[in-house]
């Protein structure tokens, strides 16, 4: 199945209010990150993963006002990737336009799928001009959501973050990643690259 339908409907519950399981960040040292070493000493994390993405290849939902159009490139995709760099996951998007002017952004790099205790989503979202990085995680079939101490960079066409690998499952060979703008509480718009789904 394509990735598209995962982030799409992804993209309809970024808008919602992110609330923190845990209060500590995600350094490893929480009693509540338990889960994450435990898979990680049989399961070997790859180096990452990177795509390149076409321009131009946005949904845009009915309903966007067309004044709202060219701030959207924005969360156009160019390339995305997470690698791993020493203890780090170094998380990076290039978009087409300023990330500035767009709606409320959310960017996400996410592993597997939801419930697998293998699979991890990272949400990078700017709301009220603060930014905020999110881990959600499933540990024993459950959700976990904490907030990520880590600061994001956003300048120009480029988001970044640097997150500790300690929280996190080992990285997989294959991650997808997606953009997403908020132009109302009832209209998203997305784009999203995956080698899962080349062409």
């Amino acid at each position: 199945m394509s990735p598209r339908p995962r982030l799409a409907a992804l993209a309809v519950v970024v808008g919602l209010v992110v609330t923190s399981v845990g209060s500590a960040g995600c350094s490893g040292s929480d009693d509540g990150d338990a889960a994450a070493p435990s898979t990680s000493a049989v399961v070997p994390s790859s180096s990452g993963d990177r795509c390149d993405d076409p321009t131009g290849d946005l949904d845009v939902p009915a309903g966007v006002p067309p004044e709202v159009l060219p701030a959207l490139a924005g969360i156009d995709l160019v390339t995305a990737e997470a690698t791993v760099e020493g203890e780090q996951l170094a998380v990076r998007f290039e978009v087409v336009g300023p990330v500035a002017d767009v709606p409320d952004p959310t960017f996400v790099v996410a592993q597997g799928d939801p419930l697998d205790p293998l699979s991890f989503e990272l949400r990078i979202a700017r709301r009220a001009d603060q930014w905020q990085v999110t881990l959600i995680t499933w540990p024993d079939a459950r959700e976990k959501r904490q907030l990520v101490a880590a600061p994001v960079t956003a300048a120009d066409g480029t988001v970044a973050v640097d997150v500790p690998l300690a929280g996190l499952p080992p990285i997989a060979l294959t991650l997808q990643f997606g953009a997403t703008a908020e132009v109302s509480p009832s209209i998203v718009v997305f784009d999203d690259c995956s080698n899962l789904n080349p062409g």
